[in-house]
């Protein structure tokens, strides 16, 4: 490993590599250089404000793959970015191949992320219930958008999601290997969190679809109101019902769960408390 200094901020790499380029967006105010994805991930703020800068062509310290294969994958998610913009997706500014590799460009935001990596729990335990409800609600409302549209997520986890602690807001981000159905599972253990994985992403030749990602959504919500570990009542903070449309999600009988992610974003919908 070595030491590079990018705008007097460490940048951890394999080998030395020029980051010269970063100054097009202006000077770098933090460094995030421990991802497995093989992307450097950047803030950078200059005359048009603060920019995340997502970069694969660098060799990162804890990925372990070919620096080709990062760039191609880096270069491929943009169209996810664009396809799927919604409001609770983080938004793409540019694409484009820069130094040694490719770099998507998105608005920087002051979002917390919710990644164990990061440990920042204490965020969501700060919002009220219903608003803790109202997180998992935004992530099920996206991904309707999404399926909608043709889309089926891939490596969902808990590091995909930030929440503003203020108000509540939920914002999407690392979305890169989201893929246009149909998705068939062709590498037998799929990439993604154990925590929010179906039984037939580590199924070779299963189907990856709607049904699928109702599973990893009905995890998520217990990030936010519960223990996305153990998955267990005892844990859950929120109402009966909502704990049973989380459950019915993450069945692993296909046929069990809800047949889409529409009936699951309408079931938890309705499965809300009253308001007082």
């Amino acid at each position: 490993m070595i030491l590079t200094d990018l705008d007097g901020l460490p940048v951890r790499l394999r080998a030395p590599h020029d980051l010269s380029f970063t100054a097009r967006w202006g000077r770098v105010f933090a460094v995030l250089d421990q991802q497995d994805s093989g992307n450097l991930c950047l803030g950078v703020e200059g005359p048009a404000g603060r920019v995340f800068v997502k970069y694969a062509g660098a060799p990162t310290v804890r990925y372990d793959g070919a620096i080709e294969s990062a760039v191609v994958n880096l270069r491929r998610s943009a169209e996810v970015y664009r396809e799927l913009a919604h409001p609770t997706l983080v938004t793409l500014r540019e694409a484009v191949d820069v130094g040694a590799g490719h770099a998507l460009v998105f608005d920087w935001t002051d979002a917390t992320p919710l990644g164990r990596q990061y440990e920042r729990s204490h965020v969501v335990r700060s919002l009220s219930l219903p608003a803790r409800a109202d997180a998992v609600q935004q992530i099920l409302d996206f991904h309707v958008h999404a399926a909608a549209r043709g889309w089926v997520a891939i490596d969902l986890y808990d590091g995909s999601v930030m929440v503003d602690a203020d108000s509540g807001r939920v914002v999407l981000c690392d979305l890169d290997f989201y893929a246009q159905a149909p998705v068939v599972n062709r590498m037998g253990r799929m990439w993604g969190s154990t925590r929010f994985m179906s039984p037939e992403e580590y199924r070779l030749g299963a189907p990856i679809d709607e049904v699928t990602n109702v599973f990893t959504l009905g995890a998520l919500a217990h990030t936010f109101l519960g223990d996305d570990a153990t998955k267990s009542r005892s844990a859950w903070v929120a109402s009966d019902a909502q704990f049973d449309v989380a459950a019915r999600a993450m069945r692993a009988e296909r046929g069990g769960r809800w047949p889409s992610v529409v009936a699951l974003a309408e079931a938890w919908r309705s499965a809300a408390p009253a308001l007082p």
